[in-house]
């Protein structure tokens, strides 16, 4: 593991891709566990339902809440309820949102955006902890807030929900991720001495110049050689160079046995 790296292809707020060289899948699973499970983020824990007449059961309408994504950049300044002198909830391990929503002459959608966060107004880190209405899918332009459900005429829910900190292994919704993959990408070795006795100096000239990141013909020794920025950063062989080479060998009936 001493030769390992970490390369950062893409990163954003919803979306990040990296590639770990010179490790084993044991590591890299290891990884994807830890992000999943051990990651501390904010989600609704409790809600206290005044009114619902809605046709949602509140157990529903709790977990439907629960589920919802909420920002979580500050959740290093608060507490783990568990770690807390408090007996239920307090300001330095929870904060509050509330909802009252009454359908009176038309029926109506109950979005993320309805839920107000009512804990203290001059607290910045407070004030940033609100429900992420959209996806990276989704049109900066025209975010479409989340659906929680929908109420018909004459239908009320009011109630307040406390947000607390936790960690994926307590339960799925304070998973900060929502999907993760991890994709082998194989390593190939190329005998270049073996290549530059069957193949002519013309056909070595042409790889060179088709693939020059890659590879450098020697005139005076009539040899193909790896470029050398290509062998100091450590990098692999893509696919689609693989496949130029295979077209280039097999085209002059080259028999692929040095890979």
């Amino acid at each position: 593991m001493k030769n390992s790296s970490l390369e950062i292809f893409d990163i954003s707020n919803y979306e990040s891709k990296i590639v770990l060289k010179g490790t084993n899948s044991s590591t890299l699973n290891s990884i994807r566990r830890v992000m999943i499970n051990e990651v501390p983020t904010f989600a609704i824990d409790l809600v206290f339902i005044e009114i619902n007449s809605s046709v949602m059961h509140d157990e529903f309408l709790a977990h439907r809440l629960g589920l919802l994504p909420l920002f979580s950049n500050f959740a290093h300044d608060f507490r783990y309820t568990r770690e807390c002198e408090c007996e239920q909830y307090c300001p330095k391990c929870s904060f509050k949102f509330s909802m009252d929503i009454y359908a009176e002459k038309t029926s109506k959608c109950i979005f993320s955006t309805d839920l107000i966060n009512i804990d203290n107004k001059e607290n910045f880190v407070i004030q940033n902890i609100n429900p992420i209405h959209y996806s990276s899918l989704t049109n900066s332009a025209n975010h479409i807030p989340i659906l929680i459900g929908k109420l018909g005429i004459g239908q009320r829910i009011k109630l307040v929900a406390i947000a607390k900190k936790g960690t994926g292994k307590e339960h799925a919704k304070w998973s900060p991720i929502s999907v993760i993959k991890i994709k082998k990408i194989p390593s190939f070795l190329l005998n270049l001495k073996e290549i530059n006795n069957i193949i002519n100096p013309k056909t070595k000239e042409k790889i060179s110049l088709i693939l020059p990141h890659l590879f450098h013909f020697e005139k005076s020794k009539n040899n193909l050689k790896y470029n050398q920025i290509f062998l100091t950063k450590g990098e692999n062989f893509s696919s689609s160079d693989l496949l130029i080479l295979s077209k280039i060998f097999l085209k002059r009936g080259i028999n692929l046995n040095f890979l």
